[in-house]
């Protein structure tokens, strides 16, 4: 043991027993976000609920999306933007954060959240007729609507009527309103991959653009892990708005430290070590940071008997009574 350990009272036993739950853990959370990884394993389903813990470092990128939905220059302009980003990077937490901004929410109507995880086209169906559907229903469109489209439909041709039909539906319900709709992982295989613009020359009811009236402000939010598609959802490259891992380390320390209080566990100490240690570890995501913080402490053997005021000697690492639990 060097004599940094002994002063921390931290013993080899505990720093490697530690050392090897980090390692672990953090080798399984990197698996998660592997390309190895199939594409709808670490895929769930999301909401436009707050997230049920704080949110630190996105300062600049808030005020980003605020300007983006709140600018009074193009106010009756329809607006498109992609925030991309690895995953765990805070794409999702970024967006409920802006979607429940109470500045946002009184501007726009209707606000709708789109998970783009979808049941239903495990089953074999169209990915983009199940997202319709689920904008429809957000809209107060009932089941016996989709009903009657599909019957009305020839069979030959049910999927492509079937989607103009919906598209034609989506338009009618959005019209001259100031709309917001998030799109939230969007991926490759959804086939979500069209410009939503305007377009004189196309056939209308083909084209996901068909759906989104563009003359009363509406605002479309995609986010996505994958680049190339981000570019090809909009017109321009400055609508795409790239997440970046936090370059904070203390903010990194405030995600990881929240975790920690959440499990009412002791604050870990906040010395320079072991926030340099955490950035390397977490990469800068506040994902791996939370996932970090849920490791079982490290024993060190001092500190609480420094804490309770009594004589303890590191000399006796073997009483029970003068062992604590806390994070390295």
């Amino acid at each position: 043991m060097t004599q940094e350990d002994s002063s921390r009272g931290l013993t080899s036993v505990g720093r490697n027993d530690f050392t090897h739950r980090f390692a672990d853990r953090y080798k399984e959370w990197l698996r998660t976000t592997g390309e190895e990884t199939k594409q709808e394993e670490d895929r769930v389903e999301t909401n436009s609920e707050l997230p049920a813990y704080e949110i630190y470092g996105f300062e600049n990128e808030i005020k980003s999306l605020q300007h983006f939905l709140l600018d009074q220059k193009v106010y009756k302009e329809f607006k498109s933007l992609v925030i991309v980003g690895e995953h765990g990077v805070g794409k999702t937490a970024l967006c409920q954060k802006i979607f429940n901004d109470y500045d946002v929410k009184s501007v726009y109507a209707p606000w709708i959240w789109v998970s783009m995880l979808s049941n239903e086209s495990k089953e074999g169906l169209d990915g983009k007729i199940c997202v319709l559907k689920k904008i429809l229903k957000a809209l107060g469109v009932e089941d016996s609507m989709f009903e009657s489209i599909r019957r009305e439909v020839v069979e030959e041709t049910a999927k492509e009527k079937e989607l103009s039909a919906l598209l034609y539906a989506l338009h009618l319900n959005l019209r001259w309103k100031k709309y917001m709709i998030v799109f939230d992982d969007v991926r490759e295989e959804d086939n979500w991959n069209e410009v939503l613009q305007d377009g004189e020359e196309k056939q209308w009811g083909k084209y996901l653009s068909d759906g989104f009236p563009t003359g009363s402000g509406g605002r479309v939010i995609y986010t996505t892990r994958d680049e190339n598609l981000a570019k090809k959802l909009v017109a321009e490259k400055h609508e795409i708005h790239c997440l970046w891992p936090l370059s904070d380390s203390y903010s990194v320390w405030k995600i990881y430290e929240a975790m920690i209080l959440k499990r009412e566990k002791e604050p870990p100490r906040n010395d320079k070590k072991c926030i340099d240690e955490l950035m390397n570890k977490s990469r800068g995501l506040p994902l791996a940071a939370r996932l970090l913080a849920k490791l079982d402490p490290v024993l060190l053997e001092n500190e609480k008997a420094d804490q309770n005021g009594s004589n303890y000697s590191v000399n006796n690492p073997t009483s029970e009574e003068n062992k604590t639990t806390q994070p390295l």
